[in-house]
């Protein structure tokens, strides 16, 4: 029984942080819906060359979610089928990152490194949104772990594989996965002064996959639409959204702190180890080390790039996540495991909680450059701890968040009333015993690291983020779904039986036009006071007042949207 206990806990916790609610909340913003309305305008069409949304061409993203979310729509189109080629891509990507890091690393950093990453704000919320940016992350994740296995072991099969994702990863977002990887291999190369490497890396046959996999669709999609995708794809939504703020999404340059500090949430602390790496150390002992110095260009190169960028949104730090967790992991356990005398000491606690060191690994051959350091395995320690504790926070983020999707974080902080909130998290649709398990895990975890128990420590806050996941998914997900969706909204209207057509829409936000779109299947005309179009009976009203001379008005659950009957003619 004891070799299956690990693999169905592993699946579990898989499915739990990725799958369990997926379709429990209807989808949300304005890009789900849009990105689901392009993949199933080609399930329908069979045209799987030129994405459209209402019929018309749209060449904002490169086909690769369409494709794969397509392919799903045979078992029905809705939440889940559209979100799974994320949630999929996610979990997939793990496994590929654990052996690939045991490789470059070693058993216990990998094992570390997939722990942080899988329990991360910014991974589990985008393995489970229908888009295109867990794609990228995971498809060019994967090529630069091939791509630095080839630096150091020469392996063609390795180069092969680094081209052929990262193919995949064009696919997946465009341009940017193969800018991002050139950067990162030019510093990689420059750094240790490894010009021959370069003819090697670009004229090599290996580079033919690049293009057998990446340039068909692009071909195929130029010569049905000609300039016009060029104009929009590349120029556009390329150059202008690096160049130019007319794209509407401009940020100052400092944006990405707060967001990556949010982004891997609960383990915030733990962003001062390379900080505080970096500072005690110097850069040159980090940039001496090729391991080392190959993540410090993978993490701080696409920070960079972004932060530089005119338009800036959450979504785009994503590949730096699984770097970063891999930076992050390197740190505790070169310290904490020289910091207990031997690898041995490490190795003992390891096999106690299940996992097995790989032979040989490369994670306990510290070269000098990464000697021990007491401080840093200090602040290690109060890092986890300080996680731990934090995850203390979800119950009163968990109550806050309905009412804050509703009408804004500030006007939910401001009607705080602490007697209430806490009347709210022991009796809300969360049951307690969750919460209470909630700070019992928390507590055993701090007592754990207390012990010098770190991966023990780090297992159970890994447990109470799934226990997290789970109560905010399905519990809570009504209540979200209620605030952040208008699915209900389309429900309500089809259950009415008011025609589609018959229907506009007035001062709606622009993410809930396009998920009542989506639902309601067409694309809903703006309709105006002053006349038109002729053949709108019903107007879905994005505002509380009713309409003068209509003949009634009804108001729906959740968010602020009316429906106004107008006189008949």
């Amino acid at each position: 029984m004891r070799p299956l206990f690990y693999p169905i806990l592993v699946s579990l916790l898989a499915y739990v942080l990725f799958l369990s609610g997926l379709g429990a909340v209807g989808l949300v913003g304005p890009d789900e819906p849009r990105y689901a309305d392009v993949a199933r305008g080609m399930f329908r069409s069979g045209d799987y060359i030129t994405p459209r949304l209402y019929g018309e061409p749209w060449f904002e993203k490169p086909p690769l979610y369409y494709w794969l979310a397509a392919s799903l729509f045979p078992l029905g189109v809705d939440e889940v089928t559209a979100r799974l080629p994320s949630a999929l891509f996610a979990i997939l990507f793990l496994g590929l990152w654990l052996q690939f890091a045991r490789r470059l690393f070693g058993q216990q950093t990998a094992v570390l490194s997939c722990v942080l990453l899988a329990s991360t704000l910014g991974w589990i919320g985008f393995a489970r949104a229908a888009a295109m940016d867990m794609l990228l992350a995971t498809t060019q994740g994967a090529a630069l772990l091939l791509l630095a296995l080839w630096f150091w072991e020469q392996k063609p099969v390795h180069l092969w594989g680094f081209y052929g994702l990262l193919g995949v990863a064009t696919l997946a977002k465009g341009l940017v996965a193969v800018a991002l990887a050139g950067m990162i291999a030019l510093a990689y190369i420059a750094n240790f002064r490894q010009w021959r490497t370069i003819p090697k890396l670009l004229w090599n046959p290996a580079i033919a996959m690049f293009f057998a996999v990446a340039l068909p669709w692009y071909l195929l999609c130029y010569w049905q639409n000609g300039y016009p995708f060029f104009e929009e794809f590349i120029v556009k939504h390329h150059w202008q959204r690096f160049v130019s703020p007319s794209i509407g999404h401009p940020q100052p340059i400092w944006f990405y702190v707060p967001i990556l500090a949010a982004g891997v949430f609960p383990w915030t602390a733990l962003l001062l180890l390379p900080i505080f790496e970096v500072i005690r150390r110097g850069v040159q002992p980090i940039l001496r080390d090729r391991q080392r110095a190959y993540l410090f260009y993978w993490v701080v190169l696409p920070f960079v790039f972004f932060s530089l960028a005119k338009n800036k949104l959450p979504n785009y730090l994503l590949p730096i996540l699984p770097p970063l967790s891999l930076w992050i992991a390197h740190i505790i356990v070169s310290n904490r495991v020289n910091n207990q005398g031997s690898k041995a000491a490490g190795s003992s606690e390891l096999r106690a909680s299940g996992v097995q060191p790989a032979a040989n690994g490369p994670s306990e051959r510290f070269s000098p450059n990464a000697s021990p350091d007491s401080l840093l395995a200090k602040l290690s320690l109060w890092g986890i701890g300080f996680s731990a504790a934090l995850l203390l926070s979800v119950p009163v983020l968990a109550t806050l968040l309905p009412e804050s999707l509703a009408s804004g974080l500030g006007r939910a902080i401001a009607e705080w009333d602490t007697a209430t909130l806490w009347s709210q998290i022991w009796k809300g649709p969360v049951p307690a015993p969750l919460w209470i398990t909630l700070l019992l895990l928390v507590g055993l975890s701090l007592l754990l690291l207390w012990r010098r128990q770190v991966l023990e420590g780090v297992f159970l806050v890994l447990l109470g983020v799934a226990l997290a996941v789970f109560a905010i998914t399905t519990p809570l997900a009504p209540s979200i779904d209620r605030v952040a969706s208008v699915r209900r909204v389309a429900q309500r209207i089809e259950a009415l039986g008011i025609p589609p057509q018959e229907l506009a829409l007035y001062r709606v936000q622009r993410g809930q036009s396009y998920q009542l779109n989506f639902y309601l299947d067409r694309e809903l005309p703006e309709w105006s006071p002053d006349g038109g179009p002729a053949a709108v009976s019903y107007v879905i009203a994005g505002q509380n007042e009713e309409l003068p001379h209509a003949l009634h008005v009804v108001l729906f659950p959740g968010p602020k949207l009316r429906v106004w009957e107008l006189p008949r003619p």
